[in-house]
């Protein structure tokens, strides 16, 4: 294969396809193993942390960059992505998007902050999926985002340290 002449953009979309297929096979063996072992496979739901709270309210922090490792659910796509934000999704338009974020990362281009709920020292995804998914699999320890502080009277009863703990075993997440 010549590379004279290809450009950068060219060089990580071909790349793109076998990172693809590595973070899929990774999600699958981080499926399998949950499964047999019990272990939280999944993202935790926006829903479901929304409910364990009394009552809240919202402020806007705007544009910080927040550690990946606090990125622990979803607003929506809980069935999309592993709870390490591999893709589990077998369609194509996931599998395109998945790549262009891919080489919008590797090129250095960038791509534009994700959103967030914030309930405690957690966040949960709004809008930028695949970009927490390829910015974790690069192996990155912060990605900017839009974030919104959700406040409730049952974070201060129920943590210390500001952390709050929803009890569904998302902090037994398999790593692979």
């Amino acid at each position: 294969m010549q590379l004279v002449g290809m450009n950068i953009e060219t060089i990580a979309y071909i790349e793109s396809e076998n990172e693809f297929d590595r973070a899929k096979k990774k999600a699958f063996w981080q499926a399998l193993f949950s499964s047999i072992t019990g272990r939280a496979g999944q993202l935790r739901s926006f829903a479901e942390a929304v409910e364990v709270l009394q009552s809240h309210q919202t402020i806007s922090l705007g544009l910080q960059d927040i550690s990946l490792k606090n990125i622990v659910g979803t607003v929506s796509r809980e069935r999309d992505f592993t709870c390490n934000f591999l893709p589990r999704t077998n369609s194509t338009v996931g599998k395109e998007r998945w790549r262009k974020i891919y080489i919008l990362a590797v090129t250095g281009e960038g791509f534009p902050p994700v959103e967030v709920y914030k309930i405690g020292q957690d966040y949960f995804v709004k809008d930028g999926h695949h970009r927490v998914s390829v910015a974790r699999y690069l192996g990155w320890d912060t990605i900017q985002a839009n974030v919104t502080e959700i406040f409730s009277p049952t974070i201060d009863q129920n943590s210390s340290n500001g952390q709050f703990n929803l009890g569904n075993g998302a902090e037994l997440c398999t790593q692979l």
